[in-house]
């Protein structure tokens, strides 16, 4: 806000301002309907029915438009719309302001005196007079004489004794209404005809209006008055607002003169502050209603600081930055508060003050990019093969002080440097050198292990064996691929034995055992890497048996001898069945009985049948024969044997048996 040590000067031309401000005021009042920061406003909304039958209320009952029907012909009815004919065939009238395409109220009263035609509320300021107008005219398409609407506004439910008669063409009522104390206003229009046969009218362009203040958003505001320092950048005044116009006093200094917020800002190097006044000049809403505010600055002297362009330094360089002796303070972004510094590479900040004022300036130091060599910082390398040094960029070695052209043949370890130019830049790059020998592993050559024995594996240095362990030898118990890898530096080597494993023989003949004499038996010995002593004599894995006998063998390896037997016994493999085919059981003594003979026969069943089927004689033992008594006469018989052989499946036999006495 303005300050109260104003200069005579400042007001002076203060008072020249405001002189101007009264001047145009008056102007306004005496041109205008309103007056300075004042506005023309309508309360009445859709006062020309232009948005169809809202925003409004009546007694009468709302009809639409219906073609070729009568929608008005019932009375204390009422439409909207733009020509009173399309509604009621005896009516006639088009829009007020508007014709023939704009909307008014068309009315078909009721003989009702006071009924209220129109109404809507409002709100309104107090202590304001505003000017209630409606227009009106007859509808009625009748040149006899017929009752016309009498129509009287009513404010807040007091109705005026003013009244517009419809009659003729469009005519107008105006009338003025003081709010008093009051904010809202229910107005409305009313007909007192209390007869029929006409009383049908007309409304359009109603409209309450009156000169109201125009409410602010807010005052105008130049600023606080403050002190800032050189070079400080401060926004003057607030936000703009839509509408409204602002002019300051000058545009010195400022951004612009002819918004609502401009930014100020000043380079005071004289060494002493310097003072500045600024007012703004709001006018609000374009309607001459202006306001002025004022903010006064005090810039602060205080010298530029810069820490100069950023710099491009060669590999290793360093530079001082200089931030100047003239300073209360210094503050560099490393910790140091010195007027100068040494920097290297990176990104540097110091921020220096004098009195209540400080800057801040930033720098990068740069390395210049200089062409990579791609020689890597350490190298080793397995004397094996030979090593060769060669770097991408034209330049020469340097190794024990002496100088070697590029590429070099590496023999020695050390370190070897690489000299080149570069944009006046000498370039030194370093490599180290590490030669190692190779140390051979030498395993010896592949060995057997026999069962429950061990074996040591001996190498010539030590190593990380497949077993993880890390030793020059390796004691084994198993069978299996061993193997040693032996590390010097980048050198390895490695080497492999495999261990084979041999156990006793193992043998099994099988258990004692019988065949038929026709059938030899194969006994089989075999093992690995084995010699063989059979008791026939026979040195072979295997032999044929060639009859009853037992039957040993000896197997002999590396690790020693195992031997076995099987005792083999022969038989008769095949059988025979004999079967009588008569018999004479006379007590002769000769040739009494009916028996079945046989060998290698492992069961039986002999059941022997009369002609009638019935069984005569059943038996299991072959060595019990059929002996009929003397009521079996001379008849044939038949019989049915069931046999099983000692080796091989049971068959059935049938047959006849002659009995002769």
């Amino acid at each position: 806000m303005a300050s109260e040590k104003t200069s005579p000067r400042l007001r002076s031309m203060h008072r020249t301002y405001l002189f101007l401000i009264l001047f145009l005021s008056l102007v306004n009042t005496l041109t205008a309907q309103c007056g300075a920061c004042q506005s023309l406003q309508n309360k009445i909304t859709n006062g020309d029915f232009e948005n169809g039958n809202t925003a409004f209320s009546s007694s009468l009952e709302y009809v639409t438009f219906f073609p070729f029907l009568c929608t008005l012909c019932p009375e204390n009815t009422y439409a909207i719309g733009n020509n009173a004919t399309l509604f009621h065939s005896g009516f006639s009238g088009t829009d007020h302001t508007n014709p023939p395409t704009g909307d008014f109220f068309i009315a078909n009263a009721p003989g009702q005196e006071g009924v209220e035609v129109w109404c809507q509320s409002a709100s309104v300021v107090p202590q304001t007079t505003y000017t209630f107008t409606f227009w009106a005219r007859d509808i009625a398409n009748n040149n006899n004489p017929h009752p016309l609407a009498v129509l009287r506004p009513s404010f807040n439910g007091e109705v005026l004794t003013d009244s517009l008669l419809a009659e003729g063409n469009w005519s107008s009522l105006s009338v003025n209404w003081f709010s008093s104390n009051e904010t809202t206003l229910d107005v409305c229009i009313l007909d007192f005809q209390s007869q029929t046969g006409g009383n049908d009218f007309g409304l359009d362009d109603i409209s309450l209006t009156a000169c109201e203040p125009i409410v602010l958003s807010q005052p105008v505001f130049a600023g606080n008055d403050t002190t800032v320092c050189s070079r400080d950048e401060i926004n003057l005044g607030i936000a703009s607002l839509p509408g409204y116009s602002y002019e300051w006093n000058t545009i010195d200094n400022l951004s612009s003169d002819q918004i609502s917020n401009p930014l100020f800002t000043l380079n005071n190097t004289t060494g002493i502050p310097q003072e500045f006044a600024y007012w703004v000049t709001r006018d609000s809403a374009g309607v001459g209603c202006i306001e002025t505010d004022t903010i006064h600055i005090d810039v602060l002297s205080m010298a530029e600081f810069e820490l100069g362009e950023d710099v491009f330094l060669c590999p290793g360089d360093s530079i001082i930055l200089i931030a100047g002796e003239n300073w209360d303070s210094i503050a560099w972004s490393n910790g140091e508060s010195t007027p100068s510094i040494i920097a290297f590479e990176g990104d540097y900040e110091a921020t220096v003050s004098s009195g209540i004022c400080s800057e801040t300036d930033s720098i990068r130091v740069n390395t210049i990019d200089v062409p990579s060599t791609n020689l890597p910082p350490l190298v080793e390398h397995c004397n094996t093969d030979t090593l060769i040094l060669n770097s991408a960029v034209e330049g020469s070695w340097l190794f024990e002080n002496l100088t070697y052209s590029n590429p070099i043949q590496v023999s020695a370890s050390g370190m070897y440097f690489y000299l080149y130019d570069f944009d006046n830049c000498s370039i030194t790059d370093t490599v180290e050198i590490q030669l190692y020998d190779l140390f051979e592993a030498q395993l010896m050559q592949d060995t057997t292990l026999c069962s429950g024995t061990s074996a040591l594996i001996v190498s010539q240095h030590e190593g990380l064996w497949s077993d993880s362990s890390f030793a020059s030898s390796l004691n084994v118990v198993q069978p299996g691929i061993y193997t040693i890898e032996v590390v010097n530096g980048p050198c390895v080597d490695t080497d492999t034995t495999v261990v084979m494993g041999i156990a006793l023989p193992t043998i099994w003949l099988g258990s004692d055992t019988t065949f038929c004499e026709d059938s030899p038996l194969l006994l089989d010995a075999t093992n690995e890497n084995a010699s063989y002593l059979w008791s026939t004599g026979d040195t072979t894995a295997s032999i044929t048996t060639i009859g009853s006998g037992l039957y040993a063998v000896e197997v002999s390896n590396l690790c020693g001898t195992s031997s076995d037997e099987i005792l083999v016994t022969n038989f008769i493999c095949s059988w025979q069945l004999f079967v009588p085919n008569c018999f004479t059981p006379n007590e002769d003594t000769f040739n009494e009985v009916w028996k079945v003979d046989g060998y290698n026969i492992r069961s039986i069943e002999i059941v022997v049948y009369n002609r009638f089927g019935d069984a005569i004689f059943k038996t299991n033992d072959m060595d019990l024969g059929w002996t009929p008594n003397l009521q079996i006469g001379d008849d044939t018989y038949t019989y049915r044997i069931e046999v099983t052989p000692m080796i091989g499946e049971k068959e059935v036999r049938t047959g006849a048996i002659y009995l002769i006495r």
